[in-house]
Order: C-alpha cells, then sequence, then structure tokens
C-alpha cells in the first residue's frame, strides 16, 4: 500500500531533489510551494507524512506547524532546515514534529528517515536480521 508524503518547500528545484530521492514505489509524494498551499491541499486529501521547509516566505515552517496542529491536523511532520537553532528547533518538537534534517542531506538519509517514519519496525524487520535470542539457563 501506497503512503502519502507532501513535500513544502517554496524552492521548486529543493523540491525536486526531494522528490527524486523519495523516488520509491511505496511512497506518492505531492508538492506544495507554500504552507497556504499545503494547508489547501491537506483539506482535500490526507498525506501521510510532511515534510516541510522551516525558511519559506508568507508562512513560515513554524507558523504552516502551528495552524496545522491548531486545526487538529495531527499528521506526522520532519523538518527540512539549514537552521542549526536550536532554539528553533526546540519549538518546533513542542509543537508535535516527529524531527528535523539538516539541510544538505544525503537522498539515502532522506529515505532512510522517511521510511522509518511511515513503516516503523517493519521497515527495520524488512531490513535487519532478527535479533537473537540468548539461550536460556538450565537448572539441572
Amino acid at each position: 500500500m501506497q503512503k502519502r508524503v507532501l513535500i513544502i518547500d517554496d524552492v521548486a528545484i529543493i523540491r525536486a531533489y526531494v522528490k527524486a530521492a523519495l523516488k520509491d514505489d511505496t511512497l506518492d509524494v505531492v508538492e506544495a510551494a507554500s504552507g497556504q498551499q499545503a494547508l489547501d491541499a491537506l483539506a482535500i486529501a490526507p498525506v501521510d507524512l510532511i515534510l516541510c521547509d522551516v525558511n519559506m516566505p508568507g508562512m513560515n515552517g513554524h507558523d504552516f506547524v502551528v495552524r496545522l496542529r491548531h486545526e487538529g491536523n495531527r499528521t506526522p511532520l520532519i523538518m527540512l532546515t539549514a537552521e542549526g537553532d536550536r532554539d528553533i528547533i526546540g519549538k518546533l518538537i513542542q509543537l508535535g514534529i516527529q524531527g528535523y534534517i539538516l539541510k544538505p542531506f544525503k537522498p539515502a538519509v532522506l529515505l532512510a528517515r522517511v521510511r522509518e517514519q511511515l513503516f516503523g519496525a517493519d521497515e527495520r524487520s524488512a531490513r535487519d536480521p532478527p535479533p537473537q535470542t540468548p539461550p536460556t539457563a538450565r537448572g539441572d
């Protein structure tokens, strides 16, 4: 079953880069060029994960998260940011984001993080061998 991911970034080339990084038959990627455009898209069709830039003109990433949560939308969010400012990140975490990825990032890192968020333990079990169980002590 495909999962829908919404990319929000005002820079078209960044959206294209993220979309290319997420090229995967389990992901349906949609784009928005602004926070308002994203809110409009979410009113029409829900998504499973949102990837949102922090610094955008008009409605920035912080304001988008505030609006989204105020509307009762609890869709998981991962912020994409060049900002290393712990205060900004801390405020976003308090608003309920699931994490952030610092730009620039490698496509494989982004895809792994998205798959982990969307598929969780199922994704780990598909990649990793099952854990070894320790032998039980025998009380002979």
